[in-house]
């Protein structure tokens, strides 16, 4: 039983490094992404001000998609079940 315990544990830590991965990497391609583009523009039309844009539309498009990632893993419905918030939750209700 103790093992079935370990393994449970170790499948919510290996859910937690996965969504620290997801909301790292939803926030940073899009703001290197926009950037890039950006300085893509800006050597192509002899400007300096495109990246600073890019970089600041790549910021609003990563934290967009985190907040609806976020909201997603909140919401108390079966849709997000297999969340480790939403599970938790669950669980501390069944007790």
């Amino acid at each position: 039983m103790k093992s079935k315990e370990k393994s449970g544990e170790k499948n919510r830590q290996v859910q937690a490094y996965t969504f620290i991965l997801q909301f790292s990497l939803n926030m940073i391609v899009p703001i290197f992404a926009c950037s890039f583009f950006g300085y893509w523009l800006d050597t192509k039309l002899g400007t300096s001000f495109i990246v600073i844009i890019g970089f600041f539309i790549g910021a609003l498009s990563g934290f967009t998609s985190i907040f609806r990632m976020s909201r997603k893993w909140t919401k108390k419905d079966e849709l997000s079940s297999g969340y480790p918030v939403v599970d938790q939750k669950k669980e501390e209700k069944d007790d």
